[in-house]
């Protein structure tokens, strides 16, 4: 505990608490805190030779007082061990019947003391505070506890400049302000204008003052101080009314002043639904600005232990690939902002309450009638009953069906981290079966856990693509009551809902019941009165409006600008359009210009004021943009921002339908003018997209051939595939390029025939395209590094070296993608022409490369390093070299992720082979997750071979066989004869039948040495196979025979080249000596476990000789 910055009181305790806490063994007890329920003192503790902090109640004992005290109690212990919450030694009673609680002594102070010395932290400093206190406030959350006075001074620093959060019951009251009527919790400057209002504190309300507290360390005072001579009342208001001061005066970030807004938004549903939620956005504001990345401390999640690599520089290209999307605001994670007139459908709400606990409500009816409104007041009710929500906002990229379920996983991940970043994996990992995989690992875990999440699908109705359709049909038919859905749309048709209507899991709002009922429209022009509607009118307008609120938005519009009521509504009497009749009553009344800057920029989805500004040739973009919003025209702010803006679909609707219908011929130059903003920006997917609006196809592959470096060297293949998607097929077909990186796509995802066929049509498109010499002999050296790719996986070197040479022999002449995966082959044609030096070396060459890429060739390249390594016996390094391997997957890619697997195999592998089975149990388990998928031979040998080695260690016979008739089967459907002769020599040392075919081959003589070392390794297993045979017969030749094979193989080996090998080879023969009963057996076998037990491979001696007792 620290020195307290409350009021000065006075400094010597009353003898008796002093004298009750000596009796409890703490000595020198020194007041340094108080407050309205109690006093903290530092003392001695000379049992332990520490010092502590220890907390006593003073206040009168009655009831409440007590269970407050014991609230803290419990939270405080329940919360014990988080690294950044202040830890609870003991807790007590006195000899009088005072209650205290002793905790860790903080002798650096608060971060309050830490500013007022010091001066406010930098932004760097502030967002490593924040991500550690999101992390204490969600693990207050998870058991139940709000800590309601979240602020600078109840965060103390230990003695190693960890920020950890107190005060956790008391401190919220004991530090707080009265009024006549009693207490009020927290400090006005840094609680939520809804509890300053007299609502109960939320989470919501914790992860305001978290933000709130970011303010102050960065400017260095509240962001609402209290002004001198202002009265505690006053400065409740202005909390209330003002917006938050922007931290971009003072010289902040763009990036960590949105985030602080939106955890100080005004409204509660406007601001993160989680504490974990605003620390993965400060996370990311770290990663995207180059800085080291902070864990964030949740319970449940397993905490990093391992190295990380060195920090992305600012604009490297190395970031996560986790998103398997195109870039998506956060806006289409959470409902847009409030009408400024919005009608509380209180009928409505109480419907879907009276079915809150079936599996889908449908609120369906055309556009304008406030399907988004109710879903988003029944959103924000549910949170309010501590219910976790996610959100999601149809667009037409949802189309996609591995972009809509990306989606999916992202809007989840805003509310339940953990649960989401898995899945997020699992579709990284399995990008062809994302429905069976993810979908299914979604209703499992959320059953499992008992963990309630209602999602809401907000306009369902751009979804045509049949697989999105089946994806959410999916989640319907195979859901619980874990996950019900809440969807918003056009028409019913869109979902096939029988089995659920006769299972009565359906809530139906239609058309009807979202018309405004007359009590909802005198509420709607309540807040009109400069209109002078009479009740008349009023009803008037409905009857004319059919109830449908966007009309009647519009009819406001009209009124706003002169219009009579009774004239505009005698008008309005039978025509066909209400919508358009309205809108044309709006908006003929504008300024002409006013009216050409709207309709100019609704022809893309979404405008910001630099897109604006391209579209319409106009400078003062941004200004007109306030504009437009502050009169009400439909127009809102949709990012945190406060950038990017959106039309209401219907008004955007009406608006293109006349730029059609007035100014056909702009409408081509305007799409182009969008796809040429968004192409600088690099937002691929929307440059194409209008692209292909202007009619330009051959454009449009122009700008996939321009940017897709910026996604491909970011792993994003999946994003690349769904825009290359929308592309007319004749002209991908046609196109060299297109074709080459459709072979790039494919081969990162190891889908080895459609790699195949792309490099087929690559040569027959190289072939016609008009490009110079040079330019075809660029592409087709590329090409050949894709080859060489697709040889190293189907286990062949003979090819591969020479398919890289020509982009060894001129890296600089090519995109990095394409100079790093040469290294990396290289590096794996010289492991296996055992030149391990060589492989070391081609890895220091190729880093440089594999910096400007994607994290896959890196974890690769590590990967072949360590092999190296491990072939030399070199085992640190090659452990160093799979946990770095490790480490980076996990952190760019997810603990589940494809790449994570890869490395883990092998990392698993080597910690097997220590001793260490029950970390190589959880790698090994998960590299078998992804099954032929394997990343090649090494990597799948693991898996199967030495999985299934561990499986025998553990007792579990069956499923060792099982894994190990797994590996055979990818080793014949694959034609891997290393992984075939590998599992068999597996099946063989455990006694396995493999049939007489395959055991007439194997004692067939051969030759062991080959040009080729993967050959010559096959040839090794299948020999030491061979012998293994040999020795299971009974007879005496049989077993000399044995000793003589395996004595031939291990003189074949230049135990100076190959230290690995080697050392099997001799493992192989003590145990063949041994088995046939020949003395010298115990003499080889002791020299090689000698080995094992200095380069610390204790499992090889162990499992060459299974049944054999080793010296």
């Amino acid at each position: 505990m620290a020195e307290s910055e409350l009021p000065p009181t006075q400094r010597h305790p009353a003898a008796d608490i002093v004298a009750e806490l000596q009796i409890e063994g703490f000595e020198n007890a020194e007041e340094i805190g108080k407050g309205g329920f109690g006093i903290v003192y530092r003392c001695d503790q000379p049992e332990l030779d520490r010092t502590v902090a220890v907390k006593v109640l003073t206040a009168s004992l009655d009831e409440e007082s007590m269970e407050r005290f014991a609230r803290e109690q419990h939270a405080m212990g329940r919360l014990s061990g988080h690294p950044h919450i202040v830890p609870i030694f003991q807790i007590g009673t006195t000899n009088n019947g005072r209650p205290f609680i002793v905790m860790q002594y903080h002798g650096q102070g608060s971060l309050e003391s830490h500013i007022r010395g010091t001066g406010p932290l930098s932004w760097v400093e502030t967002l490593r505070l924040g991500v550690k206190m999101a992390g204490a406030l969600e693990a207050a959350h998870r058991v139940g506890t709000l800590h309601r006075d979240v602020k600078p001074g109840n965060i103390l620093l230990t003695d190693y400049g960890e920020p950890q959060l107190t005060d956790f019951g008391i401190a919220r009251v004991v530090g707080g302000f009265e009024t006549g009527t009693g207490v009020i919790t927290g400090s006005p400057g840094f609680t939520a204008p809804e509890v300053l209002d007299g609502a109960s504190p939320t989470i919501s309300s914790d992860v305001y003052s978290l933000g709130a507290t970011l303010f102050c360390a960065l400017t260095g005072h509240a962001a609402y101080e209290r002004r001198s001579g202002e009265q505690i009342m006053a400065q409740f208001l202005r909390v209330a009314a003002q917006p938050v001061p922007d931290l971009r005066k003072e010289g902040m970030p763009d990036d960590v002043a949105a985030a602080i807004e939106w955890a100080m938004a005004a409204q509660a549903s406007d601001r993160p639904t989680a504490a974990v939620a605003f620390g993965n956005e400060l996370r990311d504001i770290q990663r995207r600005n180059g800085i080291p990345v902070d864990e964030m401390a949740v319970p449940g999640q397993q905490v990093a232990t391992q190295r990380k690599p060195a920090a992305s520089r600012p604009g490297s290209s190395r970031t996560s690939v986790r998103s398997t999307m195109p870039p998506t605001p956060a806006t289409k994670y959470r409902p847009p902002p409030p009408a400024r007139n919005l009608v509380r459908r209180d009928r409505l709400l109480d419907t879907l309450r009276a079915g809150r606990r079936k599996r889908l409500s449908l609120i369906h009816a055309p556009s304008g009638f406030g399907k988004t409104t109710l879903a988003t007041q029944w959103r924000d009710e549910l949170i309010g009953g501590g219910i976790a929500v996610a959100w999601l906002s149809i667009d037409d990229d949802d189309n996609n069906v591995t972009w809509f379920l990306a989606h999916l996983i992202e809007s989840i991940r805003n509310i339940r981290p953990k649960l989401a970043g898995e899945l997020d994996e699992v579709l990284e990992a399995h990008p062809d079966a994302a429905q069976r995989h993810l979908l299914t690992s979604l209703i499992n875990e959320l059953h499992n856990a008992d963990d309630r999440v209602v999602v809401i699908i907000d306009d369902w109705h751009h979804v045509t693509d049949k697989a999105t359709r089946a994806a959410l049909g999916f989640l319907l038919d195979n859901g619980c009551h874990h996950l019900p859905m809440v969807v918003t749309s056009d028409a019913r048709a869109r979902l096939a809902l029988s089995r659920l209507r006769i299972s009565d899991e359906v809530i139906d709002i239609g058309t009807e019941a979202l018309r405004f009922d007359s009590g909802e429209l005198r509420a709607f022009f309540a807040g009109e009165s400069a209109l002078a509607l009479s009740d008349t009118d009023i009803e008037a307008l409905s009857d004319a409006t059919d109830g449908w609120g966007a009309a009647l938005q519009l009819a406001i519009l009209a009124l706003r600008t002169g219009a009579e009521p009774q004239r505009l509504i005698g008008h309005m009497s039978g025509h066909d359009d209400i919508g358009e009749f309205l809108a044309e009553n709006v908006v003929d009344a504008l300024d002409p210009e006013l009216l050409n800057f709207l309709v100019t920029t609704s022809i893309t989805e979404q405008v910001c004021a630099g897109l604006a500004s391209a579209l319409t040739r106009t400078a003062r973009s941004q200004s007109i943009l306030e504009e437009i919003e502050d009169r009400g025209l439909f127009l809102h702010r949709v990012d945190e921002k406060r950038e990017w803006f959106r039309y209401h679909p219907l008004f955007a609707e009406y608006l293109r339908r006349r730029l059609d219908r007035d100014n056909p011929e702009r409408i081509e130059e305007l799409h182009n003018r969008a796809s040429a903003w968004f192409a600088e920006h690099n937002m691929l997917n929307e440059a194409v997209d209008h692209a292909l609006a202007a009619g330009s196809p051959e454009h449009a592959i122009d700008l996939v051939e321009q940017g897709e470096a910026f996604l491909l060297e970011r792993s994003k293949m999946t994003t690349l595939l769904g825009i290359l998607a929308k592309l007319p097929p004749r002209l991908v077909v046609s196109r060299p390029r297109i074709q080459l990186l459709l072979a790039w796509i494919n081969i990162l995802l190891q889908r080895l025939v459609p790699t195949h066929t792309a490099l087929n049509r690559f040569e027959l498109a190289c072939d016609k395209a008009v490009l110079t010499e040079a330019e075809k002999a660029d592409l087709r050296a590329e090409a050949d590094v894709v080859r060489a790719v697709e040889a190293i996986f189907a286990d062949r070197v003979d090819t591969a070296d020479s398919l890289v040479q020509d982009a060894l022999s001129r890296p600089d002449s090519f995109p990095p993608r394409v100079s790093g995966v040469a290294g990396n082959i290289a590096s794996f044609v010289a492991i296996y022409r055992f030149d391990f030096d060589a492989a070391r070396r081609w890895q220091e060459w190729a880093a440089p490369y594999h910096e400007l890429m994607g994290p896959f060739a890196t974890i690769y390249g590590r990967c072949f390093a360590g092999l190296a390594a491990k072939e030399q016996l070199d085992i640190a390094a090659a452990s160093t070299a799979f946990q770095d391997a490790y480490d980076i997957a996990v952190r760019l890619a997810g603990q589940h992720s494809h790449a994570a697997r890869l490395a883990g195999a092998l990392l698993g592998e080597l910690l097997y082979e220590q001793g260490d089975l029950a970390a190589a149990t959880t790698l090994l388990d998960e590299s078998y997750e992804i099954g032929n998928a394997s990343g090649g031979v090494d990597f799948m040998i693991a898996t199967y071979t030495t999985g299934a080695r561990l499986l025998i260690a553990k007792g579990d016979l069956d499923a060792a066989a099982q894994r190990l008739a797994a590996g055979l089967k990818t080793a014949h459907e694959l034609a891997l004869p290393r992984l075939a002769a590998r599992v068999l020599n597996e099946q063989i040392r455990l006694g396995h039948d493999i049939g007489p075919l395959d055991t007439e081959r194997l004692l067939t003589p051969r030759i062991l040495q080959h040009p080729d070392g993967i050959a010559t390794i096959t040839a090794e297993f299948d020999e030491g196979s061979a012998v293994r045979l040999l020795l299971a017969s009974a007879d005496p030749d049989s077993h000399a025979q044995a000793c003589e094979r395996a004595r031939a193989l291990a003189d074949g080996i230049d135990s100076r080249r190959r230290p690995l090998a080697a050392l099997r080879a001799k493992l192989l023969v003590g145990m063949a000596l041994s088995a046939a009963g020949r003395s010298e057996g115990a003499a080889e076998l002791a020299a090689a476990a000698a080995i094992c037990t200095r380069t610390g491979l204790v499992r090889l001696a162990a499992d060459a000789a299974p049944g054999i007792a080793l010296p």
